[in-house]
């Protein structure tokens, strides 16, 4: 066979293919839905009840794996106020859920269908009812607007595409399924575009709900200025900053972007809810940062109530409570915390920390040996521990590592445990402050556990002689706490509330 002969055939093998995507995708296009909000047909492969299908299957899912918050009141406000919102909608006609995430994330998500979430961590951060209502609008926004349904529809179109092309053979399936694609979609973003529109939708509804319009942009500011905030203590802290709002932070528009892009089409109106004492009494008690039962931060201080052990971290390290693990780090040292169930049996015969450490825990991985520097009895505050400190090595790196075992065998009503506390060293100069915060840790005591609450909000009125400077002194929000408290009533960097004012406190 020649090259012209090769030439020929796959010119008409690419002409069958051709003719074949044509009538694949020609009934699709020919079939558009009309956009709710806009009234332009959309180029959408998915019907309105596979969007309210694929919503409810979602809906599942997240309440298999995040916990609602336990609080009636705040979970028919929500509801309440979301079934308000969107009755102003361009897609009343929905049945719409709006669930609260028991969930420090400073965040807000939707997806198909008429389904509206947000995690307890962003609802703090409201300081009205028209700013909570806002972003309610904005997630609406997102329905209404069929955004995800969108992004899904060309998913399937390019997952249609590739799969003809590359198996040549007429009659090729989609790839993946509309679950992955929206599980996708939710947690990349939705897009700048979408992003600006969700905005612009959330004003409107405000407007037509008779809320201040402008507390949209009053909240918008509220973010921007919440990552001003963590990035100045990321880089004092000498981390990473950890800001994100709807998945890749990178896929939204600048904030000044959309503050700016709102207040175009807003008509003049003598007067507008704003509701602000009514909001605020609503959050008084709720809990700030992680849930009590989860281990919280107080002072400096982690304490975990379920298993009564607290410890101190120190100025400069980061904390993260993950569902495994507990980790502090700073720059490349890490100490993570994992904790192990023992065998009565194995202590009374005999099972001691250190052959525990020395028979019990992989020191040495595949091309990485690992020589031991120094040993140490780690007994410290009634509990019996100990330490190992090694010089590992490996083809193209140094470094340190410390191994610590802590036995906390002192509460009878629950099963023994041993902590194993790795550190990971780039060299060994924060090992004595690893140390320092080792030896910080302890049993809680019954009557700490007893009242041990976590963080939680309290609502205040401002009045003569308080300031957020003297405020700042007694809160167990640590060295940040005059901004943050700033932040959390919408008046960082510099401002400060009237005489008679509520505001928000952490106790």
């Amino acid at each position: 066979m020649n090259y012209k002969d090769i030439f020929v055939t796959n010119n008409n093998d690419m002409n069958m293919i051709t003719r074949y995507i044509s009538f694949i995708i020609l009934p699709i296009v020919t079939s558009c839905a009309t956009n709710p909000v806009s009234g332009i047909p959309d180029f959408v492969t998915i019907t309105e009840q596979q969007e309210i299908s694929i919503g409810a299957s979602y809906h599942e899912k997240i309440l298999e794996e995040n916990k609602v918050i336990q609080n009636k009141e705040l979970n028919d406000y929500f509801q309440k106020l979301g079934e308000s919102i969107s009755e102003k909608s361009h897609r009343p006609e929905l049945k719409w859920h709006f669930t609260l995430i028991d969930d420090p994330t400073f965040n807000a998500f939707a997806t198909p269908g008429g389904y509206v979430y947000m995690y307890r961590g962003m609802l703090n951060y409201f300081n009205s009812e028209a700013e909570f209502a806002g972003v309610i609008g904005h997630e609406i926004g997102h329905i209404t607007a069929r955004h995800a349904v969108r992004g899904m529809s060309t998913s399937q179109v390019t997952a249609l595409l590739l799969s003809i092309l590359q198996t040549n053979v007429p009659g090729g399936q989609l790839t993946g399924n509309a679950f992955n694609l929206v599980n996708v979609i939710i947690n990349r973003g939705y897009g700048r575009k979408f992003e600006l529109e969700a905005d612009q939708l959330g004003e409107e509804y405000l407007e037509r709900s008779n809320y201040d319009p402008s507390a949209m942009a009053a909240f918008l500011q509220t973010l921007k200025y919440s990552e001003e905030l963590e990035k100045k203590i990321a880089e004092e802290e000498g981390r990473e900053a950890n800001i994100g709002y709807h998945g890749i932070f990178s896929t939204h528009p600048d904030h000044e972007k959309r503050i700016n892009a709102l207040g175009n089409t807003i008509s003049e109106k003598t007067t507008r809810k704003n509701n602000k004492e009514k909001f605020l009494k609503l959050l008084d008690g709720s809990v700030y940062g992680s849930s009590p039962e989860e281990g919280y931060v107080k002072n400096s201080i982690f304490y975990h109530p379920i298993l009564a052990i607290k410890f101190k971290i120190e100025d400069g390290w980061e904390f993260k409570n993950n569902p495994d693990q507990l980790v502090v780090q700073k720059d490349k040292d890490v100490m993570t915390f994992t904790v192990d169930e023992l065998l009565l049996d194995d202590l009374e015969n005999g099972l001691t920390p250190e052959k525990y450490l020395k028979e019990g825990v992989q020191k040495t991985s595949f091309l990485t040996t690992n020589k031991l520097i120094s040993s140490e009895d780690f007994s410290y505050n009634g509990l019996t521990g100990y330490s190992h400190l090694y010089h590992s090595k490996s083809i193209i790196n140094s470094s340190y590592i410390r191994f610590t075992i802590i036995f906390d065998t002192k509460n009878e009503k629950k099963k023994p445990k041993a902590w194993i506390i790795r550190s990971n060293l780039s060299d060994l100069t924060n090992d004595d402050k690893l140390k320092v915060m080792l030896k910080s840790f302890s049993k809680m005591s019954n009557k700490e556990v007893k009242d041990s609450k976590g963080l939680t909000i309290k609502v205040i009125r401002f009045r003569e002689g308080m300031s957020y400077e003297n405020l700042a002194k007694s809160s167990p929000l640590g060295k940040y706490a005059l901004d943050k408290l700033r932040l959390l009533n919408g008046h960082y960097p510099s401002g400060n509330p009237k005489i008679g004012d509520l505001i928000k406190i952490v106790q």
